[in-house]
């Protein structure tokens, strides 16, 4: 067995410390990682509930404005007639009489910018300003005139610039005055500016890439922060926007914006009992960029201490791989790779010692290329390194695992052969010989081929040796007399 064919092996201490650093810093990772989604979870539930707070205060805020509007439409629809409606289309001073009065409400009403009634035709008959009378009104009132009204006390409508009286975009609120059996009589409109919408919006602070807006019932864009004008009508789609019917409610949901494609955190709320609902958006990439810092600063200091732990752990293998080498090039000979005289002494000590101690069979061969000399002279000491590589290779292919050789010096080669007796001894010897007489692995320099022979002495235990040097000398006698036998012969030590 050549003595550097032994794989390199990790010491145990070694292993038992790396690894335990290695689970340490792998129940830091899965800490850190659980940390961080759980404090994302956590800011991301903070931003929706102040978002919800926020479109709820906005909500109670506008619909204030919505519903004392709605109170003066309904103290005027209770205080004019049917007649009277009817009287102002033709009577001038009716129309002049209610619109006087209408002016009167309209100034307990800030923000709102017109106030009016209608007869059963929708036809504007009296209003805050009088160039608005006679002028048909585009409300929902005038669609479903002529037929019964749903049960509803008022109605809210985005009216846009193209429809409405005078001709800027308006949020609509009107009550019916309506017949015992539903029929439209005529009733009362009120108009709040989506420019006084747009302008109250904006009055609320945000963050960059923010949004507030106002939508009606079905999504329709009726005021935004920042302003966005070319918007304003258009369909706001957020993916998993609730529904809340006629009820109030309030709710977040994560959502992209098909205005500008930013995925951002929403609350809503309906404004009570008013087909409007405020929406806050809070940037979600804004609202999580401490946060994305700070996991990234956390994953790049873990994953330093994980390089850390590497470069030490590959440090400490080179350094055992150094140490390794050094061992194995102050025990191995350097022209053969097998066991160099020092090494071959010392496993000799050991094993023979052991055999004699737990009473087995052990047996030495020592091998010595014939007429090397002759060799060297004739092919040169090039081709004499070559022989003596190709013996150490042989001797290694043909010998157990377990078994060492070694080279005790020049061309000479000892086996040692553990749990082997003087008979097997023999015959694997001889087999060897043979082996390395058949072989013709070695050319000279010129391409020649070079064949050569070995003697073999054999020694075991079994002739009474107590220690290596004894045996080894008794393998030295059994050589001696091989080459006197006439060479390319095997002895077996008397």
């Amino acid at each position: 067995m050549k003595p550097n064919s032994a794989k390199f092996r990790i010491p145990v201490s070694v292993l038992l410390i790396y690894s335990t650093l290695g689970l340490v810093l792998l129940s830091v990772g899965i800490w850190l990682v659980n940390d961080l989604m759980t404090s994302r979870a956590s800011i991301i539930a903070e931003r929706s509930a102040l978002a919800i707070q926020t479109s709820r205060f906005m909500s109670q805020q506008f619909g204030t404005t919505i519903i004392t509007t709605d109170y003066v439409l309904r103290d005027v629809t209770t205080k004019v007639t049917v007649a009277e409606l009817d009287s102002a289309r033709s009577d001038p001073a009716v129309q002049k009489h209610l619109s006087a009065f209408l002016r009167e409400k309209l100034s307990t009403l800030p923000g709102v910018y017109g106030l009016g009634l209608l007869d059963d035709q929708a036809i504007f008959v009296a209003a805050a300003d009088e160039k608005l009378v006679g002028i048909q009104s585009n409300s929902k009132l005038h669609v479903e005139q002529g037929q019964t009204l749903e049960s509803r006390a008022y109605y809210i409508e985005y009216i846009p610039a193209t429809k409405s009286a005078n001709k800027q975009p308006a949020i609509m609120v009107s009550r019916p005055i309506l017949s015992p059996e539903g029929y439209f009589q005529g009733g009362a409109l009120a108009a709040i500016m989506v420019s006084s919408a747009q302008d109250w919006i904006t009055t609320f602070n945000i963050g960059e890439y923010d949004t507030l807006t106002l939508v009606d019932e079905d999504g329709i864009l009726l005021a935004s922060n920042p302003p966005m004008p070319d918007t304003i009508g258009t369909l706001q789609s957020l993916t998993g926007q609730p529904s809340f019917g006629d009820q109030r409610g309030s709710a977040s949901f994560i959502a992209v914006s098909s205005l500008d494609g930013r995925e951002r955190i929403y609350g809503v709320s309906k404004v009570e009992n008013i087909p409007l609902s405020i929406i806050v958006g809070f940037d979600e990439a804004h609202v999580l960029r401490e946060w994305q810092q700070r996991a990234w600063q956390s994953f790049v200091g873990f994953f330093t201490l994980l390089l850390l732990l590497g470069l030490a752990l590959n440090k400490e293998l080179e350094a055992l791989t150094q140490r390794d080498e050094m061992q194995k090039i102050a025990s191995i000979d350097p022209l053969t790779g097998v066991a160099n005289r020092r090494q071959l002494m010392l496993s000799g000590d050991i094993e023979i010692a052991k055999a004699i101690r737990y009473k087995y069979q052990a047996s030495v061969l020592m091998v010595d290329i014939d007429h090397f000399k002759s060799i060297n002279d004739t092919w040169g000491h090039p081709t004499g390194d070559r022989v003596i590589q190709s013996l150490a290779n042989d001797i290694v292919a043909n010998v157990r695992k377990t078994d060492v050789v070694g080279r005790l010096g020049g061309e000479e080669f000892v086996v040692i052969l553990t749990n082997t007796g003087s008979e097997r001894a023999f015959i694997l010897a001889d087999r060897l010989r043979e082996f390395i007489e058949c072989s013709t692995a070695v050319y000279s320099d010129d391409g020649s081929q070079v064949c050569f022979t070995v003697s073999i002495g054999v020694a075991s235990l079994e002739n009474g040796a107590s220690s290596f040097d004894n045996i080894l000398g008794l393998a030295d006698k059994a050589l001696y007399d091989a080459k006197h036998r006439g060479r390319n012969k095997v002895v077996l030590a008397q």
